[in-house]
């Protein structure tokens, strides 16, 4: 069959068994059918446990044991890492195990980096890249194949990837495709993002990556040792990688982290109620005074900012558009916002224990976070929603109208603050009038 016959067949059309393709899970052949022995009782016929029959007759017996192995063994050890394909779109790249290459060119002999003399016929490796394209051929012919692998069925097996593309049989057979890996800096940033969804003591991805272990459980260092070796596999077996990007998919991540986050606001604001209640102890407890409690929140906030911009930056270091990152984003700060402008009022008012501080930049978290205190310290929560869409801000319209009226009402909103509130909700409000008036002018007459 020419590569012209071969590319008028589908995929669908092709034979859907992968056995060849060392991606998947070995498949047995069964025990009492009487073509299940790896070797055809001609020894100039082979045949593959998937039933495709091969023609090397014109082989020597070392080639014919070469064949044998790449074409038939399933404990060949032979797996494909990643595939590529240059840009002139002639020339093939198939990245095997133990850094051997197969270089497949049109009209030219494959090559192999494993060392075998290509003028003594092909080597195992390219005897098994033969056997992979040519998995998806049916099993109604014998294949006949040229002693140095340059031909699968009296076609080039360059030309026969041209024909279909390499994706097509990238996707049927389980490869990876170099263009679908990150670089292994960003591959190792891209585990730890997925493994630390499970992280056993909660935490965040920038946490998970840190050098930092001193204060560890040995759950969680145990995690990180778990983690090394699962790098390492996805660096060996890309294949492997993909399959976990498939699992922890990045929308599970991104709702992952902000549960964490809202486990973490429920944590501080308890904290901070056990601490009014029973102040100061010697003994260890959950308690947060005001002040550690409105670090604790900055800190949040932070680390909110920083996962948004880490997950809407391209690589091209342009801003994407990632509306599951914005919507949870803006509601966790929405929601610290609103509860930091309820508790404008001096925490341990009734407090009955000791003599706590009358200073309000120690009593009273709004004044911590909001109030003339802070001033030079940015604008709390502000800053980040400023730097959000329209439709965001236009969600939580009814909540930051609330809020709004807190911040109006009390002599304590710095006016710098409470202008940049406003002008933040007139922009929101301007935008979607706008949007508004666009569509109407756009519906038809009636």
């Amino acid at each position: 069959m020419s590569a012209e016959q071969l590319s008028k067949l589908s995929l669908s059309d092709m034979v859907t068994t992968r056995a060849g393709s060392r991606t998947g899970p070995p498949q047995t052949p069964p025990q009492d059918s009487p073509t299940s022995s790896p070797v055809s009782p001609t020894p100039s016929i082979i045949e593959s446990v998937n039933g495709h029959r091969y023609d090397v007759s014109t082989f020597d017996d070392e080639l014919r044991r070469r064949a044998k192995i790449g074409l038939v063994k399933e404990d060949n050890n032979i797996r494909m890492r990643f595939c590529g394909e240059a840009d002139d779109g002639q020339k093939y790249f198939f990245h095997l195990e133990d850094d051997i290459t197969v270089k497949l060119e049109v009209e030219r002999v494959p090559k192999c980096s494993c060392g075998v003399a290509q003028n003594r016929g092909a080597c195992k490796h390219i005897f098994w890249m033969c056997g992979q394209l040519s998995s998806v051929l049916p099993t109604d012919e014998t294949i006949p194949l040229a002693q140095d692998g340059s031909t699968v069925r009296n076609a080039h097996p360059a030309s026969v990837l041209k024909s279909k593309g390499l994706d097509q049989f990238a996707e049927h057979l389980h490869w990876v495709i170099e263009d679908d890996l990150p670089e292994d800096d960003e591959l190792a940033d891209e585990i730890a993002n997925m493994l630390s969804v499970f992280e056993p003591s909660g935490a965040l991805p920038a946490e998970f990556k840190s050098e930092d272990t001193r204060e560890l459980s040995v759950e969680s260092r145990m995690y990180r040792e778990f983690k090394t070796i699962l790098l390492e596999q996805a660096v060996q077996c890309p294949a492997f990688y993909l399959r976990l990007t498939r699992l922890i998919t990045s929308e599970f991540q991104v709702k992952r982290f902000f549960a964490e986050i809202n486990k973490r606001i429920d944590r501080a604001f308890k904290a901070l109620d056990v601490y009014i209640e029973t102040g100061p102890t010697n003994r260890p407890s959950e308690g947060l005074d005001v002040v550690n409690c409105a670090l604790r929140l900055n800190r949040l906030v932070q680390a909110i900012e920083e996962y948004r911009n880490e997950s809407l930056e391209s690589d091209a270091g342009e801003r994407r558009d990632d509306e599951l990152v914005e919507k949870l984003a803006g509601a966790v700060l929405i929601r610290i916002l609103d509860e930091v402008t309820r508790r404008n009022y001096n925490a341990y008012a009734n407090a009955t224990w000791g003599v706590p501080s009358t200073n309000p930049r120690e009593n009273n978290l709004f004044v911590c976070l909001i109030g003339p205190a802070s001033e030079d310290q940015g604008l709390f929560v502000l800053d980040s929603l400023q730097d959000m869409a329209p439709n965001v801000i236009r969600h939580h319209s009814v909540d930051l109208g609330d809020i709004e009226v807190v911040l109006r009402n009390t002599p304590l909103t710095p006016p710098a603050y409470l202008n940049a509130f406003r002008t933040l909700l007139q922009d929101s409000r301007k935008r979607a009038a706008s949007q508004s008036a666009g569509s109407s002018a756009k519906r038809p007459m009636q």
